[in-house]
């Protein structure tokens, strides 16, 4: 970025410049000649070339290279000089103390990939594609077809390894426990569902870091390891921005519009979003029920029909002002405020021992919500040097509240009347704040060590306030049964230190991070609280050589925890439907990985290979399981009386986990504008771990969850251009079969295709495009237990299609 900022501040003032001397003086010279790739003599476009005149400071004059790599500057006033030339990812080329007297072409300048200041970048195919490195990989969403008009869940799909499922649950590698962070910053995605992901624009994403086993520097939460969505801040001089508008079908309307102002000494961005959107769905449950003894005592079926619709206002804006050429600082504000109606219809079927039908019912539930979050962060750099000699400090302070009003309704057909009317209430506030500081200083021989020690504190507060009750006439009547107040709070404050040294090839890391925490719950209801105060040490060690500029190896290990997330230590059941229940579980503890990783990443001309073996081992793991709670629900009609068990899924510390497995990228180039990705994700899991629970007849349940599988996620995708300067783009996800002693998911897979093409010298982009081709984006799973059986099918997001219409300005 700071050499966009380059090209354009020259563009900015070499006008002038050059003008105001051919105007005073005809002593003037032209200069000339062709930049080009050192290793593939490719010639590049857009090197910026800065003339600085040594004896007058205030005279800067320069140029940028043609698509030919060719550049030609006249007017340059006779003088003596200093050439620089620079583009992105390349080492700066300098020409010093030049005298021109006339004319001079400096022929062919060969430009090397600066390896050094990229921290061992390799680049593939569009240099603002993906950038490898062996510490993280950096995904670059501008130029992905497919996602134009999406949001960050799509963007964080269409990365190798992630994957995200048909319940918009994100898993890295196959593992769930993914700590989301925006800007390097933790943020209420990591803790909410996962539907906030949607709301967040494509347009406002600038790329999005992979760490899979992060050092010491970084949060230790996250045992799969870490997403960090970095957000787009313009470096351009002056005014710029772009407008984006998307249309979808099913129905779908945003209106993004990204305004920046670049001056001297400040830097101010935004981005305004705002979304209107409908989500149709489904969702069903086929039951079986059985004795003690395997006999068939009846069947239910449960189809829910699922019609959301949700609008979205989101403004993000900031300043960075400059106090000098070395020191910053950015403050900036994020609001968000939407509402939401959502309407599910569920029919309920049930059928006796002879599969004859004995009752139907209608179970209705509309919900109305209304959300508000408002983010404030402050941001203060100071660069000591230009070796890497860095202090940052940071501050953010976030308030989110979500109020969701739910009226069921139920209806027995062969009554033809009202069974009842209930409603449920739940108030949600969050208030997060988050005090950090970072110090880096290189020392020694070409500044090859480094120190860089750290604090961070992260203070979180939930209050969720459940109200359950029942419509009689006309008049609420609460339930203190179901009714409760969770009050959570969670205090990690944390301190790192880690030290890097270079020899030659060989790079060695070590580190070593310290988190103690203090949790406390309390539910109001029944006066229950639950205080933990732990303290954790988390090393990291990584190892790494460089063969050449294209082939290199690291070896990693880190230690990491993942703490159970308010969301799913809250224990009051979600009632949309009374006999398939979740709740969250507040005894919940923390689980603890020690991550193994061995990279390699070599280049072959137009092929480059990025592979990574891994071995994990994860103690007290937090997995969903299925509960026979041993009540039932019983309903009478005009045909009889059944009564259907209850069935809850919620959250338990269950076993030991061992995974090991590949994870392998393949991306060849065969032609320029051309590009060809294949990701193969493959793992074996075993999982060795029970447990016990008393069901509400005082029977003991002993529930074995050992497994031992092999697991596979791949995906690939397909770049090329076509007539009529067209470009295509395709991609395919597939995610394996997963199973475990209760329940066995199948496969399933996405085919998406994008057309796109630039318009008015590229100031205007349209792009066109199908998610999920053949509809078939939907989860199929069976669930066997003591006494059911239980086949789901759930569609989250139907097939649509989209046009986007960007237009660039500045």
């Amino acid at each position: 970025m700071k050499k966009i900022f380059f090209l354009f501040f020259a563009l900015s003032t070499v006008i002038n410049a050059q003008q105001n001397q051919i105007n005073n003086s005809n002593n003037t010279v032209k200069l000339s000649g062709t930049i080009v790739d050192s290793e593939t003599k490719t010639p590049l476009e857009f090197a910026t070339l800065i003339i600085e005149d040594k004896n007058n400071s205030n005279y800067i004059s320069g140029g940028i290279s043609n698509k030919n790599g060719k550049f030609s500057i006249d007017g340059i006033p006779y003088g003596n000089y200093n050439i620089k030339i620079e583009h992105i990812s390349y080492k700066t080329y300098y020409l010093k103390n030049i005298t021109l007297t006339k004319s001079k072409n400096l022929g062919q300048i060969m430009l090397s990939l600066d390896v050094e200041e990229l921290n061992e970048v390799e680049i593939i195919a569009e240099k603002t594609t993906v950038e490898l490195r062996l510490d993280k990989k950096i995904y670059n969403v501008g130029k992905d077809l497919t996602l134009n008009g999406g949001s960050a869940s799509d963007v964080l799909n269409n990365i190798p390894a992630v994957a995200v499922d048909a319940e918009g649950t994100i898993s890295l590698r196959g593992n769930n426990n993914v700590k989301i962070l925006i800007n390097g910053k933790p943020s209420t995605l990591s803790g909410i569902s996962p539907e906030a992901l949607k709301q967040m624009p494509v347009s406002t994403i600038q790329k999005v870091e992979v760490i899979t086993n992060p050092s010491s520097k970084y949060s230790s939460s996250g045992t799969a390891g870490i997403l960090n969505i970095i957000l787009r801040k313009s470096k351009k001089s002056g005014l710029n921005g772009s407008i984006t508008a998307t249309v979808k079908d099913p129905e779908y309307y945003k209106l993004g519009v990204s305004l920046g102002v670049k001056k001297k000494l400040f830097n101010i961005f935004s981005n305004i979003t705002y979304t209107d959107r409908e989500r149709p769905g489904y969702s069903l449950f086929y039951n079986d029920f059985f004795d003690n003894n395997n006999n068939t005592t009846g069947f239910e079926n449960e189809y829910r029909s699922l019609d959301r619709n949700y609008k979205n206002l989101s403004v993000n804006a900031g300043i960075e002002l400059l106090l000098n050429k070395n020191s910053s600082v950015t403050n900036s504000v994020a609001y968000s405020k939407g509402s939401g109606l959502n309407y599910t219809a569920i029919d309920l079927t049930n059928f006796n021992t002879t599969n004859n039908t004995t009752i139907n019912r209608n179970r209705d539930t509309e919900e109305d919500s209304d959300e508000e979050s408002i983010r404030y962060s402050l941001n203060y750099k100071r660069k000591f040097n230009s070796k890497g000699h860095i202090l940052t400090a940071d501050y953010q302070y976030s308030r989110s509240f979500e109020l969701e009003d739910r009226a069921i309704n139920e209806f027995i057909l062969e009554n033809n009347s009202t069974n009842l009317f209930d409603e449920a209430i739940t108030d949600d506030t969050q208030i997060s704040q988050l005090a950090q500081i970072d110090y880096t200083l290189p020392f020694g021989k070409n500044y090859n060590s480094k120190i860089e020690v750290g604090y961070r504190g992260v203070y979180d507060n939930y209050n969720i306030d459940y109200t359950e009750g029942s419509i009689i006439n006309n008049l609420f009547i609460k339930n203190n049964n179901y009714s409760n107040n969770l009050v959570y709070s969670q205090d990690v404050n944390a301190g790192y230190l880690q030290f890097s040294q270079g020899f030659n090839k060989f790079n060695a890391s070590l580190g070593i991070r310290v988190e103690h925490t203090n949790l406390s719950i309390l539910l109001t209801n029944t006066n229950t609280t639950d205080n933990k105060l732990y303290t954790n040490w988390f090393p990291s060690m990584f190892l790494s050589y460089e063969f050449s500029n294209k082939e290199k190896i690291s070896l990693n290990y880190s230690k990491r925890i993942d703490r159970p997330t308010a969301g799913n230590l809250n224990p009051f059941p979600n009632r949309v439907s009374k006999t398939n229940l979740f709740y969250g579980n507040p005894d919940l503890d923390p689980m603890f990985t020690n991550s193994f990783e061995f990279n390699y990443i070599n280049k072959w001309n137009k092929i480059t290979f990025n592979s990574a073996l891994f071995y994990s081992k994860t103690e007290d793991v937090i997995h969903n399981v299925v509960i026979e709670t041993g009540n039932t629900e019983t309903v009478t009609s005009t045909n009889g009386t059944i009564s259907a068990p209850i069935i809850a899924k919620t959250k338990r510390n269950i076993a030991e986990e061992d995974r090991y497995g590949i994870d392998a990228t393949v991306t060849y180039v065969p032609l320029k504008k051309w590009r060809l990705s294949l990701n193969m994700f493959m793992y074996n899991q075993k999982l060795n771990g029970n447990y016990n629970y008393t069901n509400n007849n005082n029977q003991i349940v002993n529930v074995d969850f050992s497994a031992n599988q092999f697991r596979w996620t791949g995906s690939a995708s397909a770049k090329l251009p076509l007539i009529y300067d067209v470009n295509f783009q395709t991609n395919y996800y597939y995610i394996g079969a997963n199973t475990n002693s209760q329940t066995k998911t199948k496969a399933l897979d996405r085919l998406d295709i994008a057309f796109s093409k630039n318009l008015l010298k590229n100031k205007v982009a349209v792009s066109i495009g199908v998610t999920d081709i053949f509809n078939a984006y939907k989860r199929y799973s069976t669930t066997t237990l003591n006494n059911s059986i239980s086949y789901n099918e759930l569609q989250s997001d139907q097939r649509n299609l989209r046009a986007t219409l960007t237009y660039k300005f500045n």
